[in-house]
């Protein structure tokens, strides 16, 4: 993923709308409606997208990735804000189901966070280990467990729910006989903001 990643954001190799071109669908015959709607070719990037200043890309196992430190910001800016060591935000999107041992990474998310930091979780649990995962918790399991490591659970957000479940399809064909449709689950969950 990394690779393709790079491969896009890169001027040597993206540089201009529409310049690269693949057959994503050549390569599964079932559930095909013609040959043409199998062979068609998709063009991308619609845009091109380079890194922003603010966007970093680390590429480690994830239960090694460190909090940002002071170094990062000058100790200055963090006494004058009252900002402590933490990120603001982390994203899961179709992530947590990937690890061996949920518990690790959910505790792991809640290390990474500063006090009052926002995680926001998308995806299904579909469990990928190959027979090595240490647990496979149901959806209910998932979140007591992120309750009890110290997280706490959006009930509500502008007057709806903020836990969810979200419909996303999943290397959709739109011409083809069938799709793949994950019942993900969304939620926000918070780090009180105080220090234990």
């Amino acid at each position: 993923m990394t690779l393709a990643l790079r491969f896009i954001l890169s001027p040597r190799t993206t540089g201009t709308v529409n310049e690269h071109t693949l057959r994503p669908y050549a390569h599964w015959f079932s559930h095909q409606k013609s040959n043409t709607s199998l062979f068609r070719a998709i063009k991308f990037p619609d845009v091109v997208p380079r890194f922003s200043e603010k966007f970093h890309l680390i590429e480690e196992d994830f239960l090694k990735l460190a909090s940002p430190t002071t170094t990062l910001q000058p100790l200055s800016w963090m006494k004058h804000t009252g900002r402590r060591e933490g990120y603001d935000y982390i994203v899961t999107l179709f992530f947590i189901d990937t690890s061996l041992d949920v518990l690790a990474t959910i505790s792991h998310i809640h290390k990474l966070l500063r006090p009052g930091g926002t995680w926001i979780n998308l995806g299904p649990l579909l469990w990928m280990g190959g027979g090595q995962t240490k647990l496979e918790l149901s959806l209910e399991e998932v979140l007591e467990a992120a309750e009890e490591i110290g997280f706490v659970i959006d009930k509500s957000e502008m007057g709806t729910s903020a836990r969810r479940t979200v419909e996303c399809e999943y290397t959709s064909d739109k011409n083809a006989m069938m799709r793949w449709t994950y019942k993900a689950e969304y939620w926000v969950a918070h780090k009180p903001d105080f220090v234990q």
